[in-house]
């Protein structure tokens, strides 16, 4: 196994691990993911997975497939806590929409790197609509999620950079931006807890 290979699987090990504990605190009651914004992370998280992989990643997918399966984990689990809907605001529908054409255009453009690289740049947008009302609500609300499973989310991503053999926007744009996305989530509820000093054991 090449050392690319290596890094791959270490970061989509990562990003599936940063699910277990968040998946546990669900279930506890801890945690209280809102199902509009992830139902709408498993619709855009699927277009990222076959945009990305159609683009050119390779050992480097392995983050955007666990990336996939954790929120269709997390939503699943929502819906059996029975979790909260809310109406979709207008970044969540632009997220729907956006998430939608970038997987038509996906279909189209299957096998075309280029074509599908555009895809790709049109699920990280949608996903940024999906997540400004998130981190929104975060800084907002602290006390509702916690930041491990965030920050290995973003560590999993970063390290997958070293899993990139081919040096093409479509390869690194993804994991620069998911670590970034998922560093500013972490930052601000590590930040909530190191204010109030809060144990070590509620930032899991």
């Amino acid at each position: 196994m090449d050392k690319a290979t290596v890094f791959g699987v270490i970061s989509g090990v990562l990003v599936f691990g940063s699910v277990i504990p968040y998946s546990l605190r669900i279930y506890q009651g801890k945690i209280f993911p809102n199902l509009t914004s992830w139902s709408l992370w498993t619709l855009i998280s699927l277009a990222i997975l076959l945009t990305y992989k159609s683009s050119g990643a390779e050992g480097n997918v392995w983050p955007a497939i666990f990336g996939f399966i954790g929120p269709i984990i997390i939503t699943s689990l929502a819906v059996w806590r029975r979790g909260e809907w809310t109406k979709p605001d207008r970044l969540e529908i632009a997220c729907i929409i956006i998430g939608l054409t970038s997987l038509a255009l996906w279909s189209y453009a299957y096998g075309d790197k280029e074509l599908s690289a555009y895809a790709l740049v049109l699920a990280i947008i949608g996903d940024l609509c999906a997540a400004i009302p998130t981190i929104k609500f975060l800084w907002k609300n602290p006390d509702r999620d916690r930041p491990f499973a965030w920050g290995c989310f973003a560590l999993g991503y970063g390290l997958s950079i070293l899993a990139i053999t081919e040096n093409t926007f479509s390869n690194y744009i993804l994991p620069i931006y998911m670590a970034c996305g998922a560093s500013t989530v972490t930052s601000i509820l590590a930040y909530y807890r190191l204010k109030n000093k809060i144990p070590l054991r509620e930032w899991i």
